[in-house]
């Protein structure tokens, strides 16, 4: 009898894996942006394709560079160490914290009448940018 599990671990994710992985996303994606121009919203459209396929560059290139980029493409391509997790989840534990900040801020806004797409603009760029930015502080400071 084995002890071994028999869920392969992050880091034994074959490239083959990741493949279609890139390319389920892009039919999905593609999909989307179908829909989006049969239901006349062109602007919809134009930002799904802006934006997903810039999200599927950088993933390409991050399941690319593996364990040679850095890392954040070792986060990304699954062969991070525990360290490596350690500063994901930490960075993403800051992120979610200042959302949650302007979060309580952009809902005292909301009452002097803010735009809703500006609320969510303001919490989604704060977690992103936090999260970038105690992600790259955490990694350097090792």
């Amino acid at each position: 009898m084995s002890t071994e599990s028999a869920t392969p671990k992050p880091s034994q994710t074959s490239a083959f894996a990741k493949g279609v992985g890139l390319v389920s996303a892009a039919a999905v994606l593609t999909v989307v942006i179908i829909i989006a121009k049969a239901t006349d919203h062109d602007s919809f459209a134009k930002g799904a394709l802006i934006g997903g396929a810039f999200a599927l560059l950088a993933m390409g290139f991050l399941f690319w560079r593996g364990s040679r980029g850095g890392a954040a493409a070792r986060v990304a391509s699954g062969s991070a160490d525990e360290r490596e997790r350690r500063i994901f989840r930490e960075a993403s534990a800051d992120a979610a914290i200042a959302m949650m900040i302007a979060a309580f801020g952009c809902a005292i806004w909301s009452l002097f009448d803010a735009e809703a797409i500006a609320v969510l603009a303001v919490v989604l760029w704060t977690g992103l940018l936090t999260w970038v930015l105690s992600f790259a502080l955490r990694a350097r400071r090792g």
